[in-house]
């Protein structure tokens, strides 16, 4: 293949398909013409057809869904590769494959996944090809999560005395990267940091590391006079008042960007995965995607 930096970037990313494609031993097709509609590159791939649009110039929202109606009309998948944000696309959609490429001093080209990964193209354009990437309307964590404790000082209101509180400072992830934080209101007893797997990751630090003479107050349901019933709450070691959650998320965020004095990390078993509503196209590292009910366009190929 001629070296990326001769080619134009349009080019380039043809001829990685076109490679993607001779690697799976499927036929592919450059500049090639349908009825109302051409593509890049087309792939007739046994019954699951692509037509690959690579757009680097300006295209709105609404003009890439006019060339997608034609796709789907005839059965085929449209996936398109863009270089710049599109306008008004603000949410991972199933009608449209929609994904952004990057290069990095023509050494490679990359697949921008938002928040969830950068992935190689050659790796991207196999996996998709493969069904390995599919739209999944939810994000789902594993059962196991490596996360991290911050701890921090707290006094008691009442009694004055010193108290060491913590908080999550990770965010729980699905097989795709995709970062989940378990929903939470003030006052709900749902706080990820009352989770028992969190707690008895606490516990079992500020066990271990007896030197440092942690005081960490037993979290359980404490009435609240402010809301006039109980919650989970944080309370004193010393005199067991309840450190209300308010003041324990101010705390919180104004640690936030503060430099981690006392942190420790630790695996922990969620027991059940969480889900929350988000909608992405889902790649994997290990196969097991977010949602088991694939939702795609490839169902109406």
């Amino acid at each position: 293949m001629i070296h990326p930096k001769y080619l134009s970037k349009h080019d380039w990313i043809q001829a990685e398909i076109l490679s993607a494609c001779d690697i799976l031993g499927i036929e592919a097709a450059r500049e090639f013409r349908g009825k109302g509609w051409r593509a890049d590159v087309f792939v007739p791939n046994n019954g699951r057809p692509i037509a690959f649009e690579v757009q680097l110039s300006p295209q709105s929202l609404k003009k890439t869904l006019e060339r997608q109606a034609k796709f789907e009309r005839d059965g085929i998948i449209g996936c398109w590769l863009f270089e710049n944000p599109v306008s008004k696309l603000n949410n991972e959609r199933p009608d449209l494959p929609l994904f952004y490429v990057e290069n990095d001093n023509y050494t490679s080209l990359l697949v921008n996944l938002g928040d969830r990964r950068k992935v190689e193209l050659h790796m991207f354009l196999e996996n998709f090809i493969s069904n390995n990437i599919r739209f999944n309307s939810v994000a789902k964590t594993h059962t196991k999560q490596l996360v991290n404790l911050v701890f921090y000082d707290m006094p008691c209101w009442k009694c004055g005395e010193m108290n060491q509180l913590y908080y999550v400072d990770s965010l729980f992830s699905s097989s795709c990267n995709a970062k989940i934080r378990p929903k939470e209101m003030m006052w709900e007893s749902n706080s990820t940091e009352y989770r028992q797997e969190i707690v008895e990751l606490a516990s079992k630090f500020i066990e271990n590391r007896k030197d440092l003479n942690l005081k960490l107050g037993q979290i359980k349901k404490r009435y609240s006079n402010t809301i006039e019933d109980s919650y989970t709450s944080f309370g004193c070691y010393n005199c067991d008042s309840l450190f209300g959650d308010w003041f324990v998320m101010k705390a919180k965020l104004e640690l936030k960007y503060e430099p981690k004095e006392l942190t420790c990390q630790g695996e922990i078993d969620l027991g059940e995965s969480v889900e929350l509503d988000i909608p992405h196209w889902c790649f994997p590292n290990n196969g097991q995607f977010c949602e088991k009910e694939i939702k795609t366009v490839a169902n109406k190929a």
